[in-house]
């Protein structure tokens, strides 16, 4: 299960996350000393002590205070795992490599826009819309597209002869679709690929085919 943010941001639900003996035993504490106060009696102190020790998640543990004027073990906060450090600047000279941070705000590269040799795109909830029909491609033949989503969006936009390779890619959650592909015409020629690659936690990237 995730949680969207507000800016689109998805993160893992922190009551899902597995407790530890720790956190069974602060649980079994706290129903002792409510027991103690005379808030359970012997019964229900047997039950939930029962159910402490064999709760698995936080949102098991939850239930067992909710009438009592107590919180229950609060679960860590969950955060995104780092950027990987290895860049697309260790194969693509540093000054071929655009970076571009997209939070929560909406990003977009149409009409006849200069597409460098590598982008490097971090996704932060928000949207991102690269529209290559008319786009000034590098030579070569080849761009690469480094993508680390944490939520939001990503569409690109590929006309005939531009074709995408998605095999780079990790997904980890959210969605991934290539559209483009299923509307290659027989005999169209090839003459640049979109090389994506990096990872998804969260959020969707889809690819279609220009209408132009």
């Amino acid at each position: 299960m995730s949680i969207e943010e507000p800016g689109g941001r998805v993160e893992r639900d922190p009551s899902l996350l597995r407790v530890s003996h720790a956190d069974r035993d602060r649980m079994v504490e706290i129903l002792r000393d409510a027991a103690a106060d005379g808030r359970l009696d012997a019964d229900e102190l047997e039950e939930r002590v029962e159910r402490a020790l064999t709760a698995r998640t936080f949102a098991d543990l939850a239930p067992l205070t909710e009438d009592l004027p107590v919180a229950p073990p609060a679960p860590p906060r969950v955060l995104p795992p780092a950027v990987p450090v290895v860049p697309i600047a260790s194969v693509v000279p540093d000054g071929e490599v655009e970076r571009w941070q997209v939070s929560g705000q909406r990003f977009r590269r149409e009409g006849a826009w200069v597409v460098p040799r590598a982008i490097e795109l971090g996704m932060y909830g928000g949207s991102a819309r690269l529209d290559y029909t008319v786009a000034r491609l590098p030579e070569g033949g080849l761009s690469a597209l480094r993508i680390a989503m944490y939520g939001g969006s990503v569409r690109l936009t590929l006309p005939l002869g531009v074709a995408v390779d998605l095999s780079g890619l990790a997904t980890h959650g959210g969605r991934v679709r290539d559209h483009a592909s299923r509307h290659t015409v027989p005999g169209v020629a090839v003459t640049h690929v979109v090389t994506v690659s990096g990872f998804t936690h969260g959020g969707s990237l889809r690819v279609v085919a220009s209408r132009a």
